[in-house]
């Protein structure tokens, strides 16, 4: 199962004039497979602050075949206790509880794969796409890659320096286009279009840009509105829907909340126990397990990390948001817990 680990902090910087900050990890070597991570996974981070637990995911923004220290970039959040919690005060040398890296969101390359690879990124989104596209370029030197980058402005361009040195380095397999939707008036940066990623920007983008190799493969990571959009234009030009890949930063997220849930009982397999569990109406099964003293793993508590994810093996439940899960997964019986209300008054939970 997934537990914590306390993992040194090894350096911190500023991004974006100290809206945002990495964070990089010293992993011990008893620790390094433990915390072996794939391009686009994430880990979570538990905090105590007010007495309060608080845990929150964030994506890998360092690809595993770089040579690079794992680390995370965290940009502040309105309001969000954890995010500036981190802006404010973890420093180098400091000591924070760590899960191990997790997620389906992933681009494993292949040293002989012929690939082109789309990226769109929204804000914050662009952490794991960032990895993504750093192990193609560095394990995956047949292989071409093309990322959209939306933004408010150039000041808003996380990870601009090390999206450049990628330009330099690779300037036959890897292009940037920056969409800015309020560019300011007195900057200078060349960005390629005006206005927010929608049907447009995708036309003219694979315009200018179309698949070198015929196994072309897309990745989506933004607020919900701008992964929609992109979704259904992909739709439109008949890009199968088993090469969209998605994952939701921020923003309105897709919920249906229309089923409350009946009350039920839930047989969970948990760390190799099975335990009856009573599920309430209208509660959710990771909130029954907790109240059933159960420890199951957590972290967003919104459908988009994946961390509480398990299987289905008997009944049904309704998952009011399911970001973290492609339908693939849904297919096989997969349920984020988090999400999921009884729909029968019976049901079977495995994790692991």
């Amino acid at each position: 199962m997934r537990d914590f680990h306390r993992l040194q902090v090894l350096e911190t910087r500023e991004e974006i004039d100290g809206r945002a900050k990495t964070v990089v990890f010293e992993v011990p070597p008893q620790r390094t497979e433990t915390f072996a991570w794939r391009p686009g996974q994430h880990i979570t981070l538990r905090f105590r602050l007010n007495g309060e637990e608080l845990r929150r995911s964030y994506s890998v923004s360092a690809s595993p075949f770089s040579g690079e220290p794992m680390r995370i970039t965290v940009k502040r959040v309105k309001r969000g206790r954890v995010s500036n919690h981190i802006n404010d005060h973890v420093k180098r040398g400091d000591t924070l509880e760590v899960m191990p890296p997790f997620g389906g969101f992933c681009l494993d390359p292949g040293h002989r794969l012929r690939r082109t690879h789309y990226f769109f990124a929204g804000g914050s989104g662009i952490t794991p796409l960032f990895a993504m596209l750093n192990s193609a370029l560095c394990a995956e030197p047949h292989s071409f890659c093309h990322l959209v980058y939306g933004n408010q402005d150039a000041g808003s361009i996380i990870l601009r320096s090390e999206l450049d040195a990628l330009l330099v380095a690779h300037p036959r397999r890897l292009t940037v286009s920056h969409v800015l939707s309020r560019p300011s008036l007195f900057s200078s940066f060349g960005f390629w279009r005006r206005g927010r990623i929608d049907r447009a920007a995708i036309d003219a983008h694979f315009s200018e840009n179309p698949p070198y190799a015929q196994d072309a493969q897309y990745y989506v990571c933004g607020p919900g509105a701008m992964n929609g959009a992109v979704r259904a234009g992909l739709m439109d030009l008949d890009v199968p829907v088993n090469r969209i890949h998605m994952e939701s930063f921020g923003g309105n997220q897709m919920i249906d909340d229309s089923v409350s849930g009946v009350a039920a009982n839930a047989s969970v397999r948990l760390n190799g126990s099975v335990t009856n569990v009573p599920v309430k109406k209208d509660q959710t099964l990771l909130q029954a397990m907790r109240d059933g003293g159960l420890d199951p793993p957590f972290s967003c508590q919104s459908g988009v990390c994946g961390a509480c994810a398990a299987k289905l093996t008997g009944g049904k439940v309704h998952m009011r948001a399911r970001m973290a899960l492609e339908d693939a997964d849904v297919a096989k019986g997969r349920i984020l817990t988090c999400q999921s209300v009884p729909v029968t008054e019976e049901l079977s939970v495995r994790f692991g």
